[in-house]
């Protein structure tokens, strides 16, 4: 009844749909939620995402929670999290995510990792924030320091795919210690050509690792 009063001083309204939210209700009303744009990676292993890093034997997995488009309601939730400050959403949408992911074993869940240029900007790592949502559900440790991006790249969104791949070589910090045996979920906002996943992928290979995961809230379609 406190919530439902609390509700009616400050009303929430739907992110999508403007729709006044009840006290149950987290930034979307239940009818936008049934209805966003869900993938089948988790259902299916050889879907799009996954062929993207079929280059790398370590990669056993990868999938994403909903496409990504212009407009659409995973832009407007990633926009709300990473430009108007609101974490929650990042950690709500960690635990929707885990909750499509298949029951594998993770040593270690890892963020893809802001310049630090970019994090004092911000103040905080958007995909941190969607990993800890994630490893909560999932029973694993988080780790925001293993690796660090050391360059800032310039936008890549006009650049072709071949583009992308080469403007983030080497913007990872080398891993400075032996990960054998471990299995590394890495996780993502959204994922577009994988070139920034791939990276980091790359330097966790050099670190020996077992297996690696990638899981992202959003990708293109």
């Amino acid at each position: 009844m406190f919530r439902d009063f609390i509700s009616l001083i400050f009303p929430q309204n739907c992110i999508n749909c403007q729709q006044s939210l009840n006290s149950e209700e987290k930034f979307l009303c239940i009818s936008c939620k049934i209805d966003l744009p869900f993938t089948n990676d988790f259902q299916n292993k050889e879907n799009d995402l996954f062929k993207k890093f079929s280059f790398e034997s370590k990669i056993k997995s990868a999938g994403a929670y909903m496409y990504f488009y212009h407009g659409g309601v995973a832009q407007k939730l990633l926009y709300h999290l990473k430009y108007h400050g609101k974490k929650e959403i990042g950690f709500i949408l960690g635990k929707w995510l885990a909750l499509r992911l298949s029951q594998n074993r993770y040593d270690l869940v890892i963020p893809v990792p802001l310049h630090k240029s970019k994090l004092r900007k911000r103040t905080f790592n958007q995909s941190a924030e969607i990993a800890l949502g994630v490893a909560e559900h999932v029973n694993a440790e988080i780790n925001t320091e293993l690796i660090e991006r050391i360059i800032s790249t310039k936008s890549q969104t006009r650049k072709s795919k071949v583009e992308r791949w080469a403007n983030m070589q080497n913007v990872y910090s080398k891993i400075g210690v032996d990960l054998s045996g471990k299995s590394i979920l890495v996780v993502d906002d959204v994922i577009t050509t994988g070139a920034t996943v791939g990276m980091l992928c790359e330097r966790l290979v050099e670190a020996n690792v077992e297996s690696i995961h990638i899981a992202a809230v959003a990708r293109g379609k």
